[in-house]
């Protein structure tokens, strides 16, 4: 099944985000997080952020990166919690 923008935007748009299993998506959802992480819809960005950083890799560093330098500082401050969770991950690998 192909990942598509609006399957990855009705992952995040559940009150309650079950994000291990959004993860599940694995790369195939990057390039629709890192769409969805440069919208005007901060709560939807910031979900983005979240999820990119649990998937991993370094396609998630670079959407996280350049979220970092958003216009929105709601969406900076997202990027650097996301950051900080995707080094811990790739600690314990």
């Amino acid at each position: 099944m192909a990942i598509t923008l609006q399957h990855v935007r009705q992952r995040l748009s559940e009150p309650e985000v079950d994000y291990s299993a959004a993860a599940e998506l694995g790369d195939d959802a990057l390039p629709h997080l890192a769409e969805l992480a440069t919208r005007s819809d901060t709560v939807l960005a910031c979900k983005a952020l979240y999820l990119a950083s649990l998937i991993g890799g370094p396609r998630s560093t670079e959407i996280i990166a350049d979220a970092a330098e958003h216009d929105d500082p709601i969406i900076r401050i997202a990027a650097s919690a996301a950051l900080r969770n995707l080094r811990q991950a790739e600690r314990t690998r």
